[in-house]
C-alpha cells in the first residue's frame, strides 16, 4: 500500500463525504415520496473497473457495496465529459439493476480532460410501466411484464439529454412527472459530486487520488480477512425457504454451504431450487452479488464499524451459483420481487454462520420488506396516484445477550418509514392503526423483536393495493439455541367486521370506500431458553404490552400478580417443571412437517435430477412431480402436517429416481 495511513484516512473521509452529500442531495430534491421519506436510493464512487472505492454509511441503501458497474461501463464505450449512462436492465447490466424500477446512472468524472473515476447512483422509480401500477407483481412470469427495459445507453451526451431516450422513458410510465423529477435529482447529485472530486484532486494531486482508490480496497480487504479468521475453519450448511412463489403453492428453497479456510470464504449454493416461474428471482449473472453477500457485509461492519466501506470488504469471497436457479436465473425470468429471495439468502448466511459463531450471530429476523403500494384513479379532486404507503418490516432476531429490536428487522439498511401524516396527505386513506404486535417476537432468554400491525381505511372507490415481498406467512422466523420462532405474517381485509377475510400472500387487491386492510409482519426469532430469561425483563415486557400474561406463563414460566408484580412462588413452580433439552434451532410446525418428506438428502437429489432439464423448464417439471404426488398441496390453507408424513417420503424418493 503506497498511500500513508494518515493520508488514507483523510482521503477516505473526504470521498465518503462526497458520496453522502450526493445522497442527501437526492433526498432533498427527489419528487417521489418513496425517495424523499424512505430513502430507497444509493450513491458511490467507482474505479475504472467499476468497483466501489467510496460508499456512504449514513444515507441510502447501505448493503449494495458489492454491486459491479463494470459490465455497464464496458457496454457504453467512448465516454466524454457530460455523458451519463442509464440502465434498469437486470440481465444486460449483469445485476447492477436487479428489477426494472431501479434506475441506475453511471457517470464518468473527468478532471482536466482525464477520466479519473465514475459516479454511481440508483433510485427506485415509482413506475416503469408493466402489467400493474408500480411495475412489480409477484405473479409476473417473465420480465417483459415488469415494465420498460433500458439496456446500458447514454441518457446524456456532452451534458445534453438525448431527447429520444428521455421521451422513451417518460412515455412508458404511469408517473412521468415524478420520474423525471427523481432523475434530475440524481443528475444534480452527480454534478456536485464531480465538482467535489475535482476539489480533492486539486488539493491532494491526481496521482494520490488514483492511488488511493486501489489502496482503499486493499486496506478493507486486509481488515476483513482478519475478521473472517474469527470463523473456525470448516464447512457450514444451511437452508431456508420462501413460502411459495404465488403462482404455485410450493415452497422455494435456498441452500448454502460456506467453506472457510484461514479467513477465506466460498459460498456454494448448490442444492438451491430452480428459478421461479414468477418474479422471485435474483439476477446475479452467476457472480458474487450484494443480495447474496449482504449478510457477510453486516457481519463485517458490525464487528468492525470503522472499516472503510468499499469493494475490498467482499472482494476475496468466492461463490458457486448454479445457473438456472432462483439465485442465478436465465433470461427472461421475472425479477421484480427479488428482494424476497435476497432476504432469504441473507437468512441462510446467518444460519450457516450461527453454527460456526453461536455467540456472535443472531436468531432469524423477520426477513421481509413489504412495500405497501397503493394506486388510485384520477378524479376531479385528485390526480391519479401510485405510491408506497409504508415500507413494512418485522422484528429483529435476538442474539446472545441482546433482545431483538421491535419493528425493525434489519432488512432495510438505512431506509426509513413514511410519516403517517404524509401518507394521509398524499393518498386517499386514513391510517387506523400502526402498532407493535404483542407476543409476535419469539420467546427466548433473549426475546425476538415484535412485528408491526398496519391498518388503513380507503376513502374512495376503485383503489388497488399491491403486495410484494410478503413472506413468513407459512415458515416462521426460526429461533436459535433454545429460543422459539417468531410469529407469522398476516393480511386481513376488513378486520373485526362481518366481512372479515384473511388473504395470506396477495398480488393485487381491489378496495372501495370504507374497506380496511391490515398487514401484520413477523416477529424475530428468540435466542436461548426462555425459562432462563430474567423474570424482571419478562415483567417489564408485559407492562409494556410486548408480551401477554398468558405468554409470560406458558413460554417464560413467569407468573404475575394482578398489580403486575412477579409472583415468586408461582414462578418457581412453573420453572421447576422438567422440560426437554433446548434445540439448536426451532423451526416452527410448518417447516418441521415439510421436511418429514422433503429433507435435505431427498431434495438435493431432486434438484440434481431437475438440472438435466433446460432452465426455463425446471420449475414446471418440479411442479408436475410434486402436484402429481401431493395434489393436496394446491390448497394454501391446509397445514402441511395434514398432508405430509414420514411414510410419504418413500413415494417422493421413488418418483425422483424415475426422472
Amino acid at each position: 500500500m503506497k498511500t500513508s495511513p494518515m493520508m488514507l484516512e483523510i482521503l477516505n473521509n473526504k470521498l465518503t463525504s462526497i458520496t453522502e452529500e450526493a445522497g442527501f442531495t437526492i433526498k432533498r430534491l427527489a419528487h417521489s415520496l418513496f425517495i424523499r421519506e424512505m430513502s430507497d436510493f444509493g450513491t458511490a464512487l467507482a474505479n475504472h473497473e467499476g468497483h466501489f472505492f467510496a460508499y456512504p454509511s449514513a444515507i441510502g441503501v447501505s448493503n449494495f457495496v458489492d454491486l459491479d458497474c463494470g459490465p455497464t461501463i464496458r457496454a457504453v464505450p467512448d465516454l466524454e465529459p457530460g455523458d451519463v449512462i442509464v440502465t434498469n436492465h437486470p440481465y444486460a447490466s449483469q445485476g447492477l439493476s436487479t428489477h426494472t424500477p431501479d434506475i441506475n446512472l453511471v457517470v464518468p468524472y473527468f478532471y482536466e480532460g482525464r477520466l479519473v473515476c465514475y459516479g454511481w447512483s440508483f433510485l427506485h422509480i415509482s413506475d416503469m410501466g408493466g402489467k400493474v401500477p408500480g411495475s412489480i407483481s409477484p405473479t409476473s412470469t417473465e420480465i417483459f411484464q415488469e415494465g420498460v427495459l433500458i439496456p446500458p445507453m447514454k441518457l446524456m451526451r456532452r451534458g445534453e439529454f438525448d431527447p429520444n431516450v428521455l421521451a422513451f422513458m417518460t412515455s412508458n410510465t404511469r408517473s412521468p412527472d415524478p420520474n423525471l423529477g427523481d432523475l434530475k435529482a440524481m443528475l444534480t447529485a452527480h454534478r456536485f459530486a464531480e465538482q467535489r472530486v475535482g476539489e480533492v484532486i486539486a488539493q491532494h494531486g491526481l496521482d494520490a487520488f488514483l492511488q488511493c482508490q486501489e489502496d482503499f480496497i486493499d486496506y478493507s480487504a486486509d481488515r476483513t480477512r482478519e475478521i473472517m479468521r474469527r470463523i473456525p475453519d470448516g464447512r457450514y450448511e444451511f437452508w431456508d425457504y420462501l413460502d411459495d412463489d404465488l403462482v404455485t403453492t410450493l415452497p422455494v428453497r435456498m441452500r448454502l454451504a460456506i467453506e472457510v479456510e484461514d479467513g477465506l470464504l466460498t459460498l456454494d449454493y448448490t442444492g438451491t431450487d430452480p428459478q421461479s416461474g414468477a418474479a422471485f428471482n435474483v439476477p446475479t449473472a452467476g457472480k458474487r452479488h450484494a443480495f447474496l453477500t449482504a449478510g457477510l457485509m453486516m457481519l463485517v461492519t458490525t464487528l468492525d464499524p470503522a472499516i472503510p466501506k468499499n469493494h475490498g470488504i467482499l472482494r476475496d469471497v468466492k461463490v458457486k451459483i448454479p445457473e438456472g436457479t432462483v439465485l442465478n436465473p436465465v433470461w427472461p425470468a421475472a425479477t421484480g420481487v427479488r428482494h424476497a429471495a435476497g432476504l432469504r439468502a441473507r437468512d441462510v448466511i446467518n444460519g450457516a454462520l450461527l453454527k460456526a459463531m453461536p455467540d456472535v450471530m443472531p436468531a432469524c429476523s423477520a426477513g421481509v420488506i413489504i412495500p405497501v403500494v397503493f394506486a388510485e384513479p384520477a378524479s376531479a379532486e385528485r390526480e391519479g396516484n401510485v405510491m408506497v404507503l409504508e415500507l413494512m418490516m418485522g422484528g429483529l432476531g435476538a442474539a446472545n445477550e441482546l433482545d431483538g429490536v421491535d419493528g425493525r428487522g434489519g432488512s432495510l439498511a438505512n431506509m426509513l418509514n413514511n410519516p403517517l401524516e404524509t401518507v394521509e396527505d398524499s393518498a386517499s386513506v386514513v391510517v387506523r392503526d400502526f402498532t407493535l404486535v404483542p407476543d409476535s417476537g419469539g420467546a427466548g432468554k433473549w426475546r425476538g423483536g415484535c412485528g408491526i400491525s398496519f391498518t388503513f381505511e380507503v376513502l374512495r372507490d376503485g383503489c388497488t393495493v399491491l403486495g410484494r415481498g410478503m413472506e413468513r406467512m407459512r415458515f416462521r422466523p426460526w429461533g436459535a439455541r433454545g429460543g422459539l420462532p417468531g410469529h407469522r405474517a398476516r393480511t386481513i381485509l376488513n378486520l373485526g367486521t362481518q366481512g372479515e377475510q384473511e388473504f395470506g400472500k396477495i398480488d393485487v387487491v381491489s378496495l372501495n370506500k370504507g374497506d380496511t386492510l391490515t398487514i401484520v409482519t413477523p416477529g424475530g426469532g428468540g435466542f436461548g431458553d426462555p425459562f432462563e430469561r430474567d423474570v424482571e425483563a419478562v415483567r417489564r415486557d408485559v407492562v409494556r404490552g410486548l408480551v401477554s400474561r398468558a405468554s409470560a406463563e406458558a413460554d417464560y414460566g413467569v407468573s404475575l400478580t394482578e398489580d403486575s408484580a412477579v409472583d415468586a412462588a408461582a414462578t418457581a413452580r412453573l420453572r421447576g417443571v422438567s422440560r426437554s433439552a433446548p434445540a439448536e434451532f426451532a423451526w416452527g410446525e410448518e417447516r418441521e412437517a415439510w421436511e418429514t418428506v422433503f429433507d435435505d438428502e431427498a431434495v438435493n437429489a431432486f434438484v440434481e435430477k431437475l438440472s438435466a432439464y433446460p432452465a426455463i423448464e425446471r420449475a414446471v417439471k418440479r411442479r408436475e412431480v410434486l402436484m402429481r404426488l401431493f395434489p393436496e398441496l394446491a390448497d394454501r390453507q391446509t397445514a402441511f402436517a395434514k398432508i405430509l408424513s414420514p411414510e410419504r417420503r418413500d413415494e417422493f424418493v421413488a418418483a425422483v429416481e424415475t426422472l
